[in-house]
């Protein structure tokens, strides 16, 4: 068996499952639909079906803006280089299919990104670090404010409550159960409704499986009882 009839293999063991993913997922997402799996690959990495997604997305209407916008959120969280790897495949299908990206040049004030923080999640990352020894305890906090929040925030292409959920996804993707709890509250905060979150989790599941979406729905779950009870 060639290794191209392993995948063939593969693809059709998985076809009815992604089939269903997907018409159960269209009853509750719109275009989130489309960008989640981008999110999944360029946060494991998994480049080689990024060039697919993008076209389907782009036929589904979705502006090339919005779709490396996603993309270029997900630098804090993942890294530059897998952005960079991501954002290489967009342009191979943004060339094929003859898109010119256009750089969104309306931004907020400079200072938008950090109040949006302090709204969302007050000072906890700065009490969490603040007896790292040589001063990185000070480091760490300013730079996730200054190059977090207010060197992307400020752009306002994607409204807050998009850049919450878009990140939940990838901190989903990535199983990092502090920052899952965390940012599932300040989803939530942001304006997402908690159904809206459980879907684009259960949009995640073939491309990172049952026991990350188990969890993370658990947990998104309990940020909403989190909110609620403390209304």
């Amino acid at each position: 068996m060639t290794q191209n009839e392993l995948i063939i293999e593969l693809n059709n063991l998985t076809a009815n499952w992604l089939q269903d993913v997907d018409e159960n997922c269209a009853q509750h997402l719109t275009t989130d639909r489309l960008l989640i799996p981008i999110i999944a690959c360029t946060t494991q990495g998994t480049t080689t079906k990024i060039e697919v997604l993008t076209k389907k997305a782009l036929n589904a209407a979705i502006k090339p803006e919005i779709i490396v916008e996603v993309v270029l959120q997900l630098a804090p969280i993942v890294g530059i280089l897998r952005v960079q790897q991501a954002l290489e495949c967009l342009q191979q299908c943004f060339d094929k299919e003859h898109i010119i990206y256009q750089r969104p040049t309306a931004e907020a004030h400079s200072n938008y990104g950090a109040q949006i923080q302090a709204k969302l999640y007050g000072t906890e990352i700065k009490d969490l670090l603040k007896n790292l020894p040589d001063k990185a305890g000070e480091f760490i906090p300013t730079a996730l404010t200054e190059h977090f929040f207010n060197d992307f925030y400020g752009r306002i292409l994607l409204s807050v409550a998009e850049r919450e959920r878009y990140e939940l996804m990838a901190l989903i993707t990535l199983n990092v159960e502090f920052q899952i709890k965390a940012h599932a509250l300040g989803s939530l905060k942001a304006g997402n409704h908690v159904g809206e979150l459980v879907w684009s989790t259960i949009q995640l599941l073939p491309y990172i499986g049952f026991p990350q979406v188990i969890n993370a729905v658990q947990l998104i779950q309990q940020a909403y009882q989190t909110l609620q009870n403390s209304k």
